[in-house]
Order: structure tokens, then C-alpha cells, then sequence
């Protein structure tokens, strides 16, 4: 198995961070953005929107979600993650 990329290495620590798996994030989850603030959440500087797609057992899971399917959170969230 091939090292790990900064950004496969990013995607496993945002996935712990959300509560789900490396391969749910990978299916469902899209590219993280820049939140450009139009959404009224400047006070969070990434997002990422699940798919229509995504079921709801894995929507579940994830503390942030909002009705868009939408999580916000800053870099320094996820140096939580061990």
C-alpha cells in the first residue's frame, strides 16, 4: 500500500472528526470549500455538502449537519482529532 497524500490524510481526519467512516465520507461527502459567508455562517471558514444520495443513517451520524446537508468547521476543530 502507497503512502498517504496530505489530502487522503486531511479526508480520515475529517471523516473521525464527523463520526463516520473514510468510505462514507469518500461516497458521499464532496469537495471541501472556502465558506465565502454567504451562507451566515462567518464564523466558519470550510464546508462540506453530502449528496442527495446519502442516507439517512449516515446523515445521522453527523453532529453539524444542517437541512441543506451541510457541516461548517475551521481547520483548528479538527486538531482535536487524535
Amino acid at each position: 500500500m502507497g503512502r498517504k497524500n496530505e489530502q487522503d490524510q486531511f479526508r480520515e481526519k475529517l471523516a473521525l472528526w464527523l463520526g463516520i467512516t473514510y468510505d462514507e465520507l469518500e461516497e458521499y461527502g464532496e469537495d471541501v470549500v472556502a465558506n465565502d459567508g454567504e451562507h451566515g455562517k462567518d464564523e466558519y471558514v470550510y464546508m462540506i455538502q453530502f449528496s442527495d444520495s446519502t442516507p439517512y443513517e449516515i446523515l445521522d451520524k453527523i453532529d453539524r449537519i444542517d437541512r441543506r446537508r451541510t457541516v461548517y468547521f475551521n481547520l483548528e476543530e479538527l486538531t482535536e482529532v487524535l
